[in-house]
């Protein structure tokens, strides 16, 4: 026999060739019962996201054991048809559903979420999404995003950069050791892969302390899940024959170990990090025990037929049961009763197993596909997710174009200088019928887009999240104003922007815009918002508070200070913030620096939110409605008793209060369309055009406050 028969020999052995293991196959019908009923009910198995941690690990353990066997018995990967295989196993299946998602999309939903769906449809299909997620974790505008239907191929996109990423290093480890037996190959590439993982570990914990967001999707912070079945697929990769009693009290251990994360865990769990360290360990432990023999052991459990279905079908299932959870609500109208998630739940399996039988069996099992060279699969593969992308980028841009469409027709409807399209519907005096109603204007997609100067995630006259530079902003007359002030605040604050940029222009107005990302300005110390924030931003926060409000005090042709923020993001306790809520004594401090360098000193409340409804895709859905998506004041305002802005400047003197919520509601009613535009492009942040038609009240007032000082 051949030298490379015998090697064909070991690998074939060694990786046990359509061999299944009774025990992965259970652990990968838990990780999907775990994510898939976490999904559907996530107030009661509050944990369940913890079975993708479970898939990595075996997909670990699979498939570094795989490419560990191929290297230590032909010395080296051959990496087309590695990847030939992996693409054959996942592509057709995930590019089938997102294909079926992205038809859904434009058939059933409105057009004011196509933009982001679109966009992590294409993500997904180049396995990019987790990276996206991870982006707009930490963008405080796309945070508030609504989840896609394709928002779960954050997994895949990890395990396929993980498909990717770790043969590239094993050849690499290989090229480095070139020279050595190839009885030394198994302790380098292990080196290699303990350093990896233990640098992994360490990524993820110190993410989840810093940017907990953002780390949960970020591959570098969940290589290490990979890299511990890859341990012991090296070292261990076959159960042990022996200690048949320990490996049943490590398997029950195990199995028990990953169903207390899903019981116990919470969305408030700092994860991953040491926390995901449970149910990884706990897989570790499962797949070492093997199907111990011994009576008493959860082998049998683990063989039942059912069992083993559901881990053979948990790919597909995973793949189908997300899409109907997000679009369904959208399509009824209301959210998802018991019945209607049980369907869900049936019509998942269903999906599941025809998708196994008439998809991914025979792409990856027949014979006329899988003899087929290489480079054939990967150009099919690559051709394939080309044609998806090309629906969801058609979709995307279908999307723009619409958008595009409905700012034309408000811009020419504004220039037309017509009343009753916006505030002017309710400006004192107005005489317009039906100031709440849905007009032609009213364009959900086109609001949900429409973010001015002062807002957006890369905006000049904005500071981002850490960075503490000074920089102020100037709209208005910046040319030869009679009147220079400044505002100084978060975006709640660059709201304001497009609208004071209006006033100023048409009044000789400057306005000097000082913005920051979360932060309201006042240089205390130690503030944060109610929501994740990482402890560097709150340190510059105070930073930049401190400096700019010396710039300001410092500059003779600044005569006025207003201050503007989401007032009760900081003066409402939050679960997880590095910091402490903003009190009146803040607010009065800053006030009091201000009077003190002779500016006047305005106190601009802030306008009232949704109370965490997403105003554009409501107004979607109650087109029909006349004064859609109402929020009580009371919700809309939640400091409506207690404003420490407003109780700050009551005490301070010099300072004097605007209040602008009666553009916004009436009696105890708040308005989410005023004018047939609408008001936000989120929950809590005026549309650029929306804040336009505000100038003519707010300017006046804000003028009026200062000059009364």
């Amino acid at each position: 026999m051949t030298q490379p028969d015998t090697a064909r020999h070991r690998l074939s052995a060694a990786t046990g060739a359509r061999l299944v293991r009774p025990e992965i196959q259970a652990l990968r019908a838990i990780a999907v019962l775990s994510v898939v009923a976490f999904h559907l009910w996530p107030s009661r198995l509050t944990g369940g996201y913890t079975g993708v941690d479970v898939f990595f690990v075996v997909s670990g353990f699979l498939i570094i054991g795989h490419l560990m066997k191929e290297a230590e018995a032909w010395g080296r990967i051959r990496l087309a048809s590695f990847w030939a295989r992996r693409a054959r196993r996942l592509l057709p299946a995930s590019l089938f559903v997102l294909l079926t998602t992205a038809a859904a999309t434009l058939l059933l939903v409105p057009v004011v979420v196509w933009r982001q769906w679109f966009s992590e449809i294409l993500a997904s299909d180049v396995y990019g999404l987790n990276w996206l997620l991870a982006s707009n974790a930490v963008d405080y505008l796309a945070a508030d995003n609504s989840p896609s239907p394709v928002q779960h191929y954050w997994s895949l996109s990890v395990e396929e950069q993980f498909y990717i990423a770790w043969p590239l290093i094993i050849v690499g480890v290989l090229s480095a050791c070139k020279y050595l037996d190839r009885s030394k190959l198994r302790p380098a590439i292990a080196i290699a892969l303990v350093a990896l993982t233990l640098a992994s570990l360490a990524f993820s914990t110190y993410g989840v302390a810093t940017d907990p967001a953002a780390a949960y999707f970020v591959t570098t912070g969940r290589a290490w899940e990979f890299g511990a079945g890859g341990i012991l697929a090296i070292f261990a990769y076959r159960s042990p024959a022996g200690f048949t009693r320990v490996r049943a009290i490590c398997s029950w251990l195990g199995i028990a170990m990953v169903l207390a994360t899903v019981l116990l865990y919470k969305a408030s769990t700092p994860f991953p990090g040491v926390a995901a360290l449970v149910p990884v360990i706990g897989a570790v432990l499962v797949i070492w025990a093997g199907s111990p023999s011994v009576q008493w052991s959860p082998a049998g459990l683990m063989r039942l037929r059912p069992v083993q279905w559901l881990g053979d079908i948990s790919y597909s299932l995973y793949l189908w049961h997300w899409p109907p959870i997000v679009i369904l609500p959208i399509v009824l109208g209301h959210s998802l009763s018991t019945r209607v998630r049980l369907g869900i739940f049936a019509a998942a399996l269903l999906a599941a197993w025809l998708t196994k039988r008439l998809i991914e069996d025979p792409v990856r099992t027949r014979r006329g596909l899988s003899a087929r060279p290489n480079w054939v699969t990967i150009m099919s593969a690559i051709v394939a997710s080309v044609l998806v992308g090309a629906v969801a980028f058609g979709g995307w841009t279908e999307a723009n174009s619409r958008i595009a469409r409905a700012q034309e027709q408000v811009d020419s409807a504004l220039k037309s200088a017509k009343s009753c399209i916006g505030a002017d519907a309710v400006s004192p005096g107005s005489t317009c019928p039906h100031p709440y109603a849905v007009t032609g204007l009213t364009n959900p997609a086109f609001a949900a887009n429409d973010i001015g100067k002062g807002v957006q995630v890369v905006d000049k006259c904005k500071r981002a999240l850490e960075d503490s530079t000074v920089l102020p902003c100037p709209v208005g007359d910046t040319t030869r104003p009679r009147i220079t002030v400044a505002m100084i605040g978060d975006s709640h604050a660059g709201h304001y922007t497009e609208a004071m940029d209006i006033y100023g222009k048409s009044h000789h107005v400057e306005f000097l815009m000082y913005l920051k990302t979360w932060c309201a300005g006042t240089g205390a110390v130690g503030v944060t918002s109610a929501i994740s924030q990482t402890a560097a931003g709150v340190a510059s926060c105070t930073q930049w508070g401190t400096e700019a409000l010396s710039k300001i005090a410092s500059n003779p042709a600044i005569t006025a200070v207003v201050f503007s923020d989401f007032t009760a993001e900081y003066a409402l306790p939050g679960v997880s913030a590095p910091g402490r809520t903003i009190t009146s004594g803040d607010y009065a401090a800053a006030f009091a620096r201000m009077v003190a360098a002779g500016k006047a000193v305005v106190a601009l409340r802030d306008i009232p939110n949704a109370a965490g409804k997403d105003v554009p895709s409501c107004v979607a859905a109650h087109m029909t409605k006349y004064d859609p998506c109402t929020t009580p004041r009371s919700a809309a305002m939640p400091l409506v008793d207690h404003d420490p802005m407003v109780a700050a400047a009551s005490k301070t003197a010099g300072v004097n209060t605007v209040d602008l919520s009666g553009i916004f509601c009436t009696g105890k009613t708040c308005h989410s369309v005023i004018g047939g535009l609408v008001v936000y492009f989120g929950d809590h942040h005026m549309t650029a055009t929306f804040s336009r038609t505000i100038a003519a009240q707010a300017g006046p007032a804000i003028i009026r406050a200062i000059t009364r000082h």
